[in-house]
């Protein structure tokens, strides 16, 4: 009896070792059918991408988009990479947001936030677009926005406004402004790193310096707009704030 039921024991075990088997068996050719499926699926033109679309641009060209983000017409779209898509997009100086995603197994969508021009700066024949984090965006004319007028010309877009002394003071004091002073101000005439004047839409103008203490100079240029009112002024000069200088009319 004890050796029937060790024999037993002993054929149950193959038996479960032979299905084990099996298992793995079926297993592994389950695995090596459903990546031969995708393999095929991948090369076929049904998931070939067909059309990369492109929202939300203004300054920006939907082919400068297109061409940013490099993507194949033909690849499949099982392996596009879209956040790899995005970086690429994301280089382009005038995009501060891009999202990229399918629309359908053959389309991609590209949607893209552009960044918002606060000022212009000018100096040797060029002209460029700045945002309000200070990256020079495109070579274009400013029209209504503020200028900083610089003695040699603005950095190329994609640069930050900080790679150039005179600039990166006049952004600093345009950043430090009160809104209604700001709003006041037209022109910020750069002439060096601790030389800018601000020019008003009264006709006024304001002898600023560094962008340093413009709390203090902001109140003391407030104090004495108000106190000379409409008495016509050439300039104000608040680089000392605590004894700024009215200069009158010649």
């Amino acid at each position: 009896m004890i050796d029937g039921r060790i024999a037993e024991r002993r054929q149950a075990v193959r038996q479960e070792r032979q299905r084990r088997r099996r298992r793995r068996t079926l297993t592994v050719v389950l695995v090596l059918v459903v990546l031969a499926l995708l393999a095929v699926i991948e090369r076929s033109p049904l998931v070939a991408l067909d059309e990369v679309r492109v929202r939300g641009v203004e300054r920006l060209t939907e082919d400068e988009v297109r061409d940013a983000a490099a993507l194949e017409l033909g690849t499949s779209t099982l392996r596009l990479g879209l956040r790899r898509v995005e970086q690429r997009v994301e280089t382009l100086p005038l995009v501060g947001e891009v999202s990229a995603s399918r629309l359908d197994p053959l389309t991609v969508e590209i949607a893209v936030e552009e960044r918002q021009p606060v000022l212009a700066a000018t100096g040797g024949g060029r002209s460029v677009l700045i945002d309000r984090e200070g990256v020079v965006l495109i070579e274009e004319a400013g029209g209504d926005l503020p200028e900083i007028a610089l003695a040699e010309r603005p950095p190329s877009p994609g640069a930050q406004v900080t790679d150039q002394a005179d600039l990166a003071n006049a952004f600093a004091v345009w950043r430090g402004l009160s809104g209604p002073l700001r709003a006041e101000v037209t022109r910020y005439v750069a002439r060096g790193s601790d030389d800018l004047t601000l020019e008003l839409r009264r006709g006024i103008d304001v002898r600023f310096g560094r962008a340093e203490r413009v709390d203090e100079k902001v109140r003391a240029l407030g104090r004495v707009l108000e106190d000379v009112g409409t008495t016509p002024i050439e300039a104000v000069d608040v680089r000392a704030p605590r004894a700024p200088v009215v200069i009158p009319l010649p």
